[in-house]
C-alpha cells in the first residue's frame, strides 16, 4: 500500500476504536469483531430496530406517537421491523443484568433509548451495543444522539420574555429530570441581563404539585410576571391555577411552552411555543440508525433538531393583576 507502519498501526487502532475489529492480544492474529458480522447480516435481512421506553404506546405523547409511526412505516419500507418495549425495570437504578438478558434475547440491529436513565446508557456504551439516544445522553456518556437544543431554545425563550419586559420568570421542572431538562433550566438561566432572574420550580408530576409550586412562587417578594414550561402537560395545570388566582393570561401573567402538543392548539389563548415536525424527526432517526447497522458506530451529522416557533397568543408584556 506504500505506507508506513505508523500509518498501519494509526489505522488499527481507528479500526479497533470504531469496533471493526477486536483488540490485539499477544501471539494472535486481530480477527473481525463479531458486532459487525451480525450489522452485515442484519443489513441483508433488513433493518431490526427496538425502542426502549419508560411508557407505553398509549402513554407516549402525541407527537413522540407520529415519529414512532413514521420510522415503522420507513422500516418497513425497507423490509425491516420495529418494535416499541416498555419493560418495567426499565427505569430501575440498576437495569444492567436484566438489560444484558432482555438485549441478549431480542436480538434486534440496533436500539432508540427514549428517556433513558444514565444507568442505561452507561450499559449500552460499555457495553459496546448500537443505540441511538432519542434526547441528550448525559455528560459523561458518548453515544449518538438526536435531540432538541434544549439550552439554545430555552435561551431563546427566556430573550422573548426579557425583550418584552418580564424581569422575574419561573421555569418548571418534571421530577423525571432528564438531560435535556437540566440544559433547559442552563439555557433560561444563560441569559445574564441585568435585574432578570430565574427561579425554577420542581414540581412532583401532578396537578396538585403544579399548582403548589404556582403558589409558592406568587408568594416571593418578587413574583415571576412569566412561566417557562418544559413539558405539555403542565400548562393545563398552569392555566388552571392563574384561572383560580384570579389571573388573566397574557394580560397579568405569560406562559410559554419548550414542548408541544396538538392540543395546545386548542386552549385559550392558544400557547406560545417550539414544535418539531414528527415526520421530518423520524427520516433523521432512520438515515442514523441505517449509518451505524452499516458499520459507522459514530454517524456524523447534526445531532441537534431544528424546532419551529409557535407565536400563540399567551405571552405578552407584564401586567399587574
Amino acid at each position: 500500500l506504500q505506507v508506513g507502519r505508523d500509518t498501519i498501526r494509526l489505522m488499527l487502532l481507528e479500526l479497533e476504536a470504531d469496533g471493526w475489529i477486536d483488540p490485539a492480544q499477544a501471539g494472535c492474529r486481530r480477527s473481525i469483531a463479531e458486532v459487525h458480522r451480525r450489522r452485515e447480516g442484519a443489513l441483508e435481512r433488513g433493518l431490526s430496530i427496538g425502542m426502549l421506553s419508560p411508557h407505553r404506546l398509549e402513554r407516549l405523547s402525541q407527537p413522540m406517537l407520529l415519529e414512532v409511526d413514521h420510522i415503522r412505516r420507513a422500516l418497513a419500507e425497507k423490509g425491516g421491523s420495529f418494535e416499541v418495549y416498555s419493560p418495567g425495570w426499565f427505569e430501575s437504578r440498576q437495569p444492567g443484568r436484566r438489560l444484558g438478558e432482555f438485549i441478549q434475547g431480542e436480538r434486534r440491529a440496533a436500539w432508540i433509548l427514549h428517556r433513558s436513565s444514565r444507568a442505561v446508557q452507561r450499559w449500552f456504551a460499555s457495553n459496546r451495543v448500537s443505540c441511538l439516544v432519542r434526547g441528550t445522553p448525559h455528560e459523561e456518556i458518548k453515544l449518538p444522539f438526536l435531540d432538541v437544543d434544549w439550552q439554545a431554545t430555552a435561551r431563546h425563550a427566556a430573550g422573548q420574555l426579557w425583550r418584552l419586559g418580564h424581569r422575574n420568570i419561573s421555569i418548571l421542572t418534571p421530577p423525571d429530570r432528564l438531560r435535556g431538562d437540566e440544559e433547559a433550566v442552563r439555557g433560561a438561566s444563560d441569559l445574564r441581563e441585568p435585574d432578570f432572574e430565574v427561579i425554577e420550580l420542581a414540581e412532583n408530576g401532578s396537578a396538585a404539585g403544579i399548582e403548589k409550586m404556582f403558589r409558592r412562587a406568587l408568594a416571593l417578594k418578587n413574583p415571576p410576571t412569566a412561566f417557562i414550561t418544559v413539558r405539555a402537560r403542565q400548562v393545563a395545570s398552569l392555566l388552571g391555577c392563574a384561572a383560580k388566582a384570579g389571573l388573566r393570561v397574557p394580560d397579568h401573567l405569560s406562559v410559554l411552552s419548550l414542548a408541544r402538543e396538538p392540543y395546545l392548539e386548542y386552549l385559550v389563548p392558544e400557547v406560545t411555543g417550539y414544535r418539531e415536525d414528527p415526520a421530518i424527526v423520524a427520516r433523521q432517526v432512520v438515515r442514523r440508525l441505517e449509518q451505524m447497522v452499516s458499520g459507522n458506530v459514530t454517524p456524523g451529522g447534526n445531532p441537534w433538531l431544528v424546532t419551529e416557533v409557535v407565536k400563540g397568543a399567551s405571552v405578552a408584556p407584564p401586567g399587574l393583576p
